[in-house]
């Protein structure tokens, strides 16, 4: 797969599929990556991100403001008529991706990160398709130039290994698999359990670095 379009419909079908067999109990679930939500309440924003384009609603676009307006329009929607609402919205959604140029990949980036956050609120494994591992590359990749002057900080995670900044070894990151680095990456990790984490080298200078989304939203 090598456009946005086929990324994220692939994410939506996966979550559409996972959503269709949630009770109660699991809907109501804190995402420990977006804390102000549920589980429920994520699917609400996934739904609700094709509408605020449809209908122009993007000038805030990626702000909490945005992204609870959102929420707040499916409070007394159904889970079943936001599914059915998302397979309407989402194929002219996705195939629009492709012509939106970064800012498509932006959208398949949420919608996937948004997948491992309920997945980790459900205590399932996360996600690790081709997505995964693109999704994860392209946000180190955007962290790029936060570790300039740094030196240079390498990530190991599972069979895999990047490097950012640039100049001599400085500090050394390893986590047990992709799934775990992107959660740090995407910012789904507070500070002080990033330092907790298996280092060599200091890892302050590089704290404020790797959280490429701070919000978790």
């Amino acid at each position: 797969m090598t456009t946005p379009t086929q990324h994220y419909r692939g994410q939506r079908e996966a979550l559409t599929a996972l959503y269709g067999g949630l009770g109660t109990a699991d809907l109501t679930r804190t995402v420990h990556g977006c804390p102000a939500w549920q589980v429920r309440d994520v699917l609400a924003h996934l739904v609700g991100v094709p509408v605020s384009l449809r209908t122009g609603d993007m000038a805030d676009a990626g702000s909490t403001a945005w992204t609870q307006r959102q929420v707040d329009a499916a409070r007394d929607t159904s889970v079943q008529q936001l599914l059915d609402e998302w397979g309407e919205e989402g194929p002219a959604f996705e195939e629009g991706l492709a012509d939106k140029g970064f800012l498509g990949w932006v959208f398949t980036y949420d919608v996937t990160m948004h997948g491992d956050d309920v997945l980790e609120a459900l205590g399932l494994p996360l996600g690790s398709t081709p997505t995964h591992a693109l999704v994860l590359d392209g946000i180190i990749d955007r962290a790029r130039p936060r570790a300039e002057g740094l030196g240079t900080l390498t990530l190991n995670a599972g069979d895999r290994s990047w490097t950012l900044g640039e100049g001599g070894p400085v500090a050394t990151l390893t986590v047990a698999d992709e799934g775990e680095l992107a959660r740090v990456i995407g910012g789904r990790r507070s500070d002080d359990v990033v330092r907790g984490l298996d280092w060599t080298g200091d890892p302050e200078p590089w704290i404020p670095v790797l959280p490429l989304f701070r919000s978790g939203r």
